[in-house]
């Protein structure tokens, strides 16, 4: 059965985004030439993506799409919220009422929960979250959008140091 991944990079002191939401203090795809944190292999091995509404507009002002083969469901309340792109699809729904859908999507690939914090704590809370990947940069925000997750229910598996002072965490869900 797919995985649901949530896989997010965080500040030292726990933010996911600064005040504003922004992203601007996370590294670029091109800062790790050699991949140590593995984010290439890591989309190889998911064929969905799921966010919220606030993650995919912000992505929309990234440019290009950048997973045009990866299904994206956004999770919104908007129901004006549209996009030509085929791949993305918005739901208005529970996430425990979607998930059987979106891990049929996944077919025998994982699912990349992209975020935001308030998604990802609506998956915690209804126990869908299998493993947590989280990239911890080398940065102190002060205040912005935290994660806001427990890690009680998990396991920490491995920590892994990357480029520039980051370190990867692995947290595996607890057989319970």
């Amino acid at each position: 059965m797919p995985k649901v991944i949530l896989n997010v990079a965080a500040s030292t002191d726990n933010f996911i985004a600064d005040v504003n939401g922004g992203v601007d203090w996370l590294p670029g795809e091109d800062s790790d030439p050699n991949d140590t944190c593995g984010m290439r292999s890591f989309k190889n091995d998911i064929s969905v993506i799921v966010m919220g509404s606030t993650s995919y507009k912000q992505i929309l002002n990234f440019g290009e799409w950048a997973w045009p083969d990866k299904l994206t469901y956004v999770f919104t309340s908007q129901r004006d919220l549209v996009s030509d792109n085929e791949q993305v699809k918005f739901l208005h729904d529970n996430p425990v009422r979607c998930i059987e859908i979106i891990r049929q999507s996944a077919k025998d690939k994982n699912i990349w929960l992209l975020g935001g914090a308030h998604l990802a704590h609506t998956f915690f809370s209804q126990k869908i979250i299998d493993e947590i990947i989280l990239t911890v940069i080398p940065t102190s925000l002060g205040n912005g959008i935290k994660l806001n997750i427990p890690y009680s229910d998990f396991d920490l598996v491995s920590e892994i140091p990357c480029a520039a002072r980051t370190i990867q965490c692995k947290y595996l869900k607890k057989c319970l």
